[in-house]
C-alpha cells in the first residue's frame, strides 16, 4: 500500500504540467456548463454554440487527461491525442470569441481570447518538451 501511494506521489510529482493542463480544461468545461446565458453572434448558430456536448467534452477530456497522468500505463501517442483534442476543443472556443469580438463588438471577449491563446501555447510547450515517464 505505501509503495502504491509513493509510485502514485512520484507520478504526480513528475507530470504537474499534465494535470494542471487536465484542472484547467475541466473548470473551463464546468464554467460553461454552469453559465448558460451567453450572447451569440450570429444568433441562428447558437445551438450550435451553446451545446452541452461540448462542455461535456471538455469536462471528460479533464478527467481523462487526469486519470492517464495517475495510472501507470505510458504511451506518448496517447497522450499527445489528448493535448490535441483538448488543444482543438480550445480553439474551438478561442475562434468563437475571436468572432464575436470582430464581428459582434464584444470586447469583453478579447481577455478571454487572449487567455485561451496562452493556454494553448502553454499545452503545445507542454507537449513538445515534455512526456509522461
Amino acid at each position: 500500500m505505501l509503495h502504491r501511494k509513493l509510485n502514485l506521489h512520484h507520478q504526480v510529482k513528475n507530470n504537474i504540467l499534465y494535470l494542471i493542463i487536465s484542472a484547467l480544461i475541466f473548470s473551463k468545461g464546468l464554467g460553461f456548463y454552469l453559465n448558460r446565458r451567453f450572447f451569440f453572434y450570429p444568433p441562428q448558430f447558437a445551438w450550435l454554440m451553446n451545446n452541452v456536448y461540448l462542455d461535456y467534452g471538455m469536462m471528460l477530456a479533464g478527467v481523462v487527461l487526469f486519470l492517464y497522468v495517475c495510472s501507470r500505463y505510458s504511451n506518448n501517442r496517447v497522450l499527445g491525442i489528448l493535448l490535441a483534442l483538448i488543444t482543438a476543443m480550445l480553439a474551438i472556443i478561442t475562434c468563437i470569441e475571436i468572432e464575436h469580438v470582430i464581428f459582434a463588438g464584444e470586447i469583453e471577449f478579447v481577455q478571454n481570447a487572449i487567455s485561451n491563446t496562452a493556454i494553448i501555447g502553454f499545452i503545445l510547450w507542454t507537449a513538445r518538451h515534455y512526456s509522461k515517464r
